[in-house]
């Protein structure tokens, strides 16, 4: 009796010690998600007034694919100075704005203008003026054409002529369900897709393009686009939020595993809603598939050789 007891108890220990082992094992093996705590790019963002964006102001943001809402400032200035806060919350150093002139005396030395649904001859001045750094958002989406169409051409040529990056938007296309509200009755999926930037890139081989929103949901076409124009580079803006996390995190890790995270760049299209930013940046760092070295091209680096930044301008924005 006492040597089967004796034996029981040698068992258990036996078994004990081997999960034990096992579990420090399993914790040594973990992989640690270290946070990106450096200087960030946002490549897409905007800057309203009353006359380019009052429709949005007080308006708050229901997102049904998280169950979240964001909440809307009220005013422009209420916008200026909330995202501002953000930029310095989240290290943010340099943020390519649409409409940015009307935030650029305020913060020279951070906001990059892009042009967006400005005339030609202003875009020209502007950009003859050294106060433009890219066109964009260019959005005919909303009005149900795509990048090939005549209308379009004028501005890619222009960009190409002033050396100038252009931002191109296709989808999401607003909310989840925007084509029934909010006046996007022209909006169509079918025109999401980033194929159609194809032939804009062959004629005009020295334009820099980025797809603005990553070319979600087509990522195989993505792959594809990246793959044959070497040129082409993408943002993740707006799907950094408004997707579930998981999606998100699919997605990329589809075009990190491809070899395409050196053309990957952090943006939020954050409009009205601040709050947005802190999601955004959150969703990247909480990627667990990433290296710190990734993060940091996604955060930074693909975004300043994008911009063509000098060895000088990012050794500033990193001491920072």
């Amino acid at each position: 009796m006492k040597t089967r007891i004796i034996t029981l108890f040698i068992l258990m220990f036996i078994i004990y010690s081997c999960k034990n082992e096992d579990q420090q094992l399993k914790t040594g093996n973990e992989k640690v998600n270290e946070l990106y705590k450096g200087p960030i790019i946002d490549m897409h963002i905007h800057a309203y007034n009353e006359e380019i964006g009052g429709m949005m102001f007080g308006m708050n943001h229901p997102n049904p694919l998280k169950n979240e809402t964001y909440k809307g400032v009220q005013t422009p200035e209420e916008q200026r100075v909330e995202s501002f806060k953000k930029f310095e919350k989240n290290n943010i150093v340099l943020a390519l704005t649409s409409d940015g002139q009307l935030w650029f005396e305020e913060a020279p030395d951070k906001i990059l203008i892009s042009g967006r649904n400005m005339p030609l001859d202003s875009l020209r001045n502007m950009a003859e003026n050294g106060t433009l750094s890219a066109i964009g958002e260019l959005n005919p989406f909303y009005g149900g054409i795509t990048a090939d169409d005549e209308s379009q051409k004028p501005f890619f040529d222009l960009a190409e002529e002033l050396n100038l990056p252009v931002g191109f938007h296709i989808m999401p296309g607003g909310p989840p369900g925007g084509i029934y509200h909010m006046g996007m009755d022209r909006v169509r999926v079918r025109n999401a897709n980033p194929i159609q930037l194809e032939e804009i890139l062959v004629s005009h081989p020295k334009l820099k393009v980025f797809v603005m929103h990553g070319g979600w949901p087509y990522l195989e076409d993505m792959k594809a686009m990246l793959y044959a124009h070497p040129q082409l580079y993408l943002d993740i803006a707006a799907i950094d939020w408004i997707l579930p996390t998981k999606e998100l995190h699919n997605f990329l890790k589809g075009l990190i595993d491809s070899g395409f995270g050196n053309r990957i760049m952090f943006g939020t299209d954050q409009m009205v809603w601040p709050e947005t930013i802190d999601i955004a940046v959150d969703a990247v760092n909480s990627a667990e598939f990433l290296t710190i070295e990734q993060k940091e091209d996604i955060f930074f680096n693909n975004a300043a050789e994008f911009l063509n930044l000098s060895e000088e301008r990012i050794k500033e924005l990193k001491s920072k």
